[in-house]
């Protein structure tokens, strides 16, 4: 019986990091691209005459990618999790390969995220060094 409680609560725990991970990216990136415009009206008054402007817009192209893959990570995850619930039953070897997958598709999104607010950063900041 503690050995299930013990399994239940790793769970819990996993689903409710990945839950704020979730919120955190999301936030993040919301965030950024939000103060961004905010930020560069006065730091930048007049933007027409900023120089490498590309780096502001690919920072907000990041922010906007970062928004949209995390929608479809979570859509992806509850596609998982209605998967997982209709195939209880399912052999474990069977059921654990598929599984699998559907887990390396959701890390590999959650990297991407990770890389795009990265990116989207440095990109913001080498935008407003170069502008003030």
């Amino acid at each position: 019986m503690a050995d299930e409680e013990y399994i239940k609560a790793k769970y819990q725990a996993l689903s409710y990091g990945n839950e704020q991970f979730d919120k955190n990216v999301l936030f993040i990136a919301s965030g950024a691209l939000g103060i961004s415009f905010g930020f560069i009206e006065k730091v930048v008054p007049n933007l027409a005459s900023a120089v490498n402007k590309h780096f502001l817009i690919d920072s907000w192209y990041c922010f906007a990618g970062v928004i949209f893959i995390s929608l479809v990570a979570h859509f992806i995850s509850i596609l998982a999790n209605r998967w997982a619930i209709v195939n209880d039953d399912m052999e474990d070897a069977k059921y654990n390969r598929i599984s699998g997958r559907w887990n390396i598709g959701i890390r590999a999104l959650n990297i991407f995220m990770i890389l795009g607010l990265f990116f989207g950063v440095i990109l913001l900041v080498l935008f407003v060094k170069q502008n003030i």
